[in-house]
């Protein structure tokens, strides 16, 4: 029922069986691979007198050699009592309270107080509320995947692990904690996430993950869209970006996430760009891989429009504003984000045309360069006519300014 407290099935199955032992392996890890922070963040709420551990994907990562990108912590420390140890951290979360503590205006540790098994869901099963605190035991049986309920104690140099995870790393198995049918019931983000870490760390899925997606799908929908923004950051923006899209694609997931989109050369070259990009070190921005998504469901809707319409701005600006509003239902996106991807089809026409007299105005245009990197990947993949265009455009790029040139297209490429 609706917006009751549910203690968690499978806390009373673990509790009740006993199906794992616990293990504490030892481990010294690379140095060089840990965040000096999050070792002093530890420390502190430690020499307060609490428990406090790394924990989840950065333990998994660590044990698989590679660096983490994020530092998590766990302590059984409320909120209040961690945010007072840090003069700069903040108390965030409405669903789930935690600590950010702050090193600098992009950096910041979040800290988690362990979980217990109740929580409040909706009618549909998502969890809604889950303010309350528990043990480590309670904690690991909270957390989605075995592989990402490993505990690491800094003061033993000790893995701790309550539930196989350190066997499903070995074995290169994703297996999820519980029911899949009800932990994706309850967080339907999960099933995403499986694909991420399936693709990222070259794992496989279990047979029953794979089968409770398949069912679960749908309920994607009762997932805030500003939420599935950033998850959709996650998935595409990495050095494995077309091979996540083909197994949401694979999984069915992918429809509940872009509906609008099918699969094509554009896409995949274009997903493959921002991967190599991404290897080596350059920016990327979320706005053209949208562009890229969406640019069929424009061109499509656009000549639907033209008939009617005998303007081609009018008809390009109204295809756009429609295609965006419907992929806004599902995933949302900042203003600025929809602004640059509708400005850089709004150029693919203009660039088409080729004007002599329009080349400079073009190249001073801020978004020129997203948009001739769109039209390049364009003649590349969907319109090899428009080779020649691209070409065009390559040589005016070097005939006219090529330092103030390539300075804009830096600082747009950063947006």
């Amino acid at each position: 029922m609706g917006g009751v407290q549910n203690q968690l099935s499978i806390f009373n199955i673990f509790r009740r069986k006993k199906t794992t032992t616990l293990v504490r392996q030892p481990v010294n890890f690379e140095q060089k691979l840990l965040d000096r922070d999050a070792i002093k963040v530890v420390q502190t709420i430690v020499k307060a007198g609490y428990e406090a551990y790394l924990v989840g994907g950065c333990v998994r990562d660590l044990l698989l050699g590679h660096r983490p990108k994020d530092f998590d912590i766990a302590t059984n420390a409320k909120p209040e009592q961690v945010n007072k140890l840090f003069k700069r951290s903040r108390l965030i979360g409405r669903r789930f309270r935690l600590v950010h503590v702050m090193f600098s205006a992009r950096k910041y540790l979040e800290v988690a107080t362990f979980r217990s098994g109740q929580v409040k869901t909706a009618k549909s099963g998502v969890i809604v509320r889950d303010n309350c605190y528990g043990n480590i035991e309670e904690d690991v049986v909270r957390r989605d995947f075995r592989i990402n309920a490993l505990y690491y104690d800094i003061n033993t140099h000790e893995v701790i692990d309550y539930i196989s995870g350190l066997k499903d790393i070995d074995s290169g198995q994703i297996h999820i904690i519980g029911d899949p049918l009800v932990r994706f019931e309850e967080d339907p983000v999960r099933m995403i996430r499986a694909v991420r870490f399936q693709t990222k760390l070259d794992f496989h899925l279990s047979d029953e993950i794979k089968s409770a997606i398949h069912q679960q799908a749908p309920l994607l929908a009762n997932i805030s869209p500003a939420r599935l923004y950033e998850e959709c950051i996650k998935l595409f923006h990495n050095e494995y970006g077309f091979q996540v899209y083909e197994r949401l694609e694979k999984y069915d997931l992918l429809k509940h996430l872009f509906r609008q989109t099918r699969k094509n050369d554009f896409i995949k070259i274009a997903l493959n760009n921002t991967s190599n990009r991404i290897k080596r070190n350059k920016p990327v921005t979320p706005a053209f891989l949208f562009a890229v998504f969406l640019w069929q469901a424009q061109t499509e809707r656009y000549q639907l429009i033209k008939k009617k319409q005998k303007s081609v701005y009018l008809s390009m600006s109204q295809a756009s504003e429609e295609v965006i509003i419907n992929q806004i239902k599902q995933v949302s996106l900042p203003r600025w984000l929809t602004a640059r991807i509708k400005d850089t089809w709004m150029m693919q026409n203009r660039l088409e045309r080729m004007q002599p007299k329009k080349v400079h105005d073009l190249l001073s245009n801020k978004g020129f360069r997203m948009a001739y990197d769109f039209l390049v990947l364009r003649s590349q993949s969907i319109n090899p006519e428009l080779k020649s265009v691209a070409e065009f455009w390559t040589k005016a790029q070097s005939e006219h300014h090529p330092e103030s040139t390539h300075q804009s297209s830096k600082k747009n490429r950063k947006k």
